[in-house]
């Protein structure tokens, strides 16, 4: 009789357990829908934002563009762009209450913020420079050949794969560089070079100076990626904006010689450089940290798109068919390597 007593009283106890482990197991269930449901809404989020970060960037471009056809030197533009820009991430420092610094309880995280400020500095000296002397289209193709620079760079700071489908890919986007120059010595007997936008040496130095910007670009973003959410997005526009003032303001009254807008027109035109440049980097910054990297990437390449849309409608560059066919194969190929280490990442 005492036997079956206790084998009854552990049946019940059985039976008041199984309620309680059946709400634990549907209380963790319900936490994990809602923590995909909130990624989702991340992810989502960081899609958005890095698609105005395109138009903010495109409009930015189109701004430098009209300033280069005044006969602003490109360095005296990224001055007044870095201004603004350090003024606003200052301010938004103080908004969100986030030392402009960076985190001081994370060791080494400045040498990583220093390295983004100056990457992204030069990177945006040279593309500058190559919008003031090449089509918009083209210099923003060109600079957009940035994810075959960040797959090697996510490779040597990330630890991620850089395998024979991102080699090839890169390869390819060379040849697109090929297609947009339309150097003299191969397309000779199918376009006067006199045709060209630019002379061919313009031609030339603008492609070099915006591969030297996709590259530093490339180890930006990827340094941003690196050190992930545990900097502010306004940190990262507050070095950006303080480097680059330090370092144009420096280089223009070395090499140019400055000049000030003199009309209204000339001054607004200036502000909206910084003030859209801000934008398209605070949402790039948030986009990145929100957005898986791949489809994230992917999104920002709608800046060609812009940029194609701002040349002809806004400056009458009227692309060939050879450069729109090299912007095909150097999208096609930063979309293919994006989307191949997004489904990467997923398996």
């Amino acid at each position: 009789m005492y036997i079956d007593h206790q084998s009854h009283s552990e049946t019940e106890q059985q039976q008041q357990n199984r309620p309680s482990t059946e709400s634990t197991a549907l209380l963790q269930n319900a936490e994990a829908i809602e923590d995909a449901a909130k990624r989702r809404r991340d992810e989502l989020k960081g899609y958005i934002f890095m698609g105005m970060s395109a138009l903010g960037f495109a409009t930015n471009s189109a701004c430098v563009k009209a300033l280069a056809i005044a006969n602003f030197p490109s360095l005296e533009i990224v001055f007044a762009r870095s201004i603004v820009q350090l003024t606003l991430g200052l301010l938004g420092c103080a908004y969100y209450q986030v030392s402009p610094l960076g985190p001081s309880n994370k060791p080494g995280i400045h040498k990583w913020l220093f390295l983004r400020g100056a990457a992204g500095a030069f990177g945006n000296a040279c593309f500058f420079y190559a919008v003031s002397v090449m089509t918009l289209a083209d210099a923003t193709v060109i600079f957009f050949t940035g994810p075959v620079f960040s797959a090697i760079f996510a490779n040597i700071l990330l630890g991620e794969p850089y395998d024979t489908f991102d080699k090839i890919a890169s390869a390819l986007c060379m040849l697109g560089i090929v297609l947009v120059l339309k150097p003299t010595a191969l397309f000779v007997h199918i376009f006067d070079a006199q045709e060209q936008p630019g002379t061919q040496t313009h031609q030339i130095q603008g492609a070099a100076a915006a591969l030297f910007g996709a590259i530093s670009g490339a180890l930006a973003y990827c340094v941003v990626r690196r050190v992930g959410r545990a900097v502010h997005s306004m940190v990262h526009v507050g070095y950006f904006g303080f480097l680059s003032m330090v370092g144009s303001s420096i280089m223009m009254f070395a090499t140019q010689e400055p000049r000030m807008p003199r009309t209204a027109y000339e001054w607004t035109v200036m502000g909206m450089v910084g003030v859209f440049a801000f934008m398209g980097q605070a949402l790039l910054n948030r986009g990145l940290q929100l957005a898986p990297a791949g489809p994230g990437t992917l999104m920002r390449n709608l800046d060609v798109v812009f940029a194609f849309i701002f040349g002809i409608t806004l400056f009458d560059e009227i692309p060939d068919w050879i450069s729109v066919a090299g912007a095909f194969v150097i999208i096609g190929c930063t979309l293919a390597m994006g989307a191949h280490k997004w489904l990467s990442h997923r398996r």
